[in-house]
């Protein structure tokens, strides 16, 4: 019988201060390692003496240079992430990675391209919807040239960074509260960590006044994703959306103050926190319905056979 996602911890090394050199080194490789080129990248504008490249404090953004550069030292922190991530779960805890995935033999494909597709039609709909029903502003700003340099570094680092952020607050983390806790409490736990992280992003910290919204929406998001972790028994439904998800912001329609500028096809003038959660919880409800139909069908037809062969 395939053993419980939220079990899996048991399979390696979980002694207490495993986790806590563990959780000291990935924290050390993603928020000091990996700041550097960022890091990098703002020294030559701060120093550049050029009056058309600057620092804006108020949203944390470098302004004045080609947000491709942004993006990318942005995103590099998530590949020392990915390897402080890597060299603690193999080193220290003794495990392989696949046990933050799954419980099986190998990562379920399938399960992952039917999730990135189911939700990224949900998501292009309620584009659709905002721009015909209420009138939502986009502004078309697709540069060809541009866009098609940008492609190929979405497609690779967006899912690395998506990805890794799973492992952890789904993975690592969810299996660590687990070791100790119920499912609910783990799935809670991990969320709230989720949503803290979250709430540094720039978008936030230019629009206080919207907090309880923001809350709202990193707190939505994290569940959802610990949510169908759990339920499928595996991380791959939460790799498959949080990807579409931010892929989908980058490539198709980005919002002003977004914590990843890119040279997307759209821009919308201002993200309102209010309907994006109402959107969200919207979103995420179907997407739960449609992910587990089948699957809530299944379980229900064997109940039936075993009830019928008492």
């Amino acid at each position: 019988m395939t053993k419980k996602y939220l079990k899996l911890a048991q399979l390696g090394k979980n002694q207490g201060w495993r986790y806590l050199v563990s959780i000291t080194l990935i924290l050390f490789f993603w928020m000091f390692l990996g700041v550097i080129p960022y890091s990098v990248l703002l020294s030559i504008v701060l120093f550049d003496n050029n009056p058309n490249t600057t620092f804006d404090e108020a949203t944390q953004r470098i302004e004045g240079i080609d947000v491709i550069w942004s993006y990318i030292t942005l995103n590099f922190a998530f590949v020392f992430f990915a390897l402080g991530l890597y060299l603690a779960v193999l080193l220290i805890h003794k495990r392989s990675l696949l046990t933050l995935i799954t419980p099986r033999d190998r990562i379920n494909w399938k399960r992952i391209i039917e999730g990135f597709s189911i939700y990224f039609v949900l998501l292009l709909a309620i584009d659709l919807i905002n721009y015909l029903v209420f009138n939502a502003s986009y502004q078309l700003t697709f540069e060809a040239e541009k866009f098609l340099v940008f492609l190929p570094i979405a497609l690779i680092l967006t899912p690395i960074q998506t990805t890794i952020e799973e492992l952890f607050f789904r993975g690592y983390l969810i299996q660590l509260f687990g070791l100790k806790f119920n499912s609910f409490l783990s799935i809670l736990f991990s969320s709230l960590i989720f949503c803290l992280v979250h709430l540094l992003n720039p978008e936030v910290l230019s629009s206080q006044s919207s907090l309880i919204f923001w809350i709202g929406i990193y707190l939505t998001m994290g569940l959802f994703f610990a949510i169908i972790t759990i339920k499928d028994n595996g991380l791959e439904l939460a790799i498959a959306t949080h990807a579409v998800n931010n892929l989908y912001v980058a490539l198709l329609v980005n919002y002003k103050f977004s914590a990843l500028p890119s040279p997307s096809i759209f821009l919308t003038e201002k993200l309102n926190p209010k309907t994006t959660l109402v959107a969200l919880l919207i979103i995420n409800a179907i997407a739960y319905f449609i992910f587990f139909r089948k699957k809530n069908q299944i379980e229900d037809d064997i109940t039936n056979k075993n009830n019928a062969s008492l």
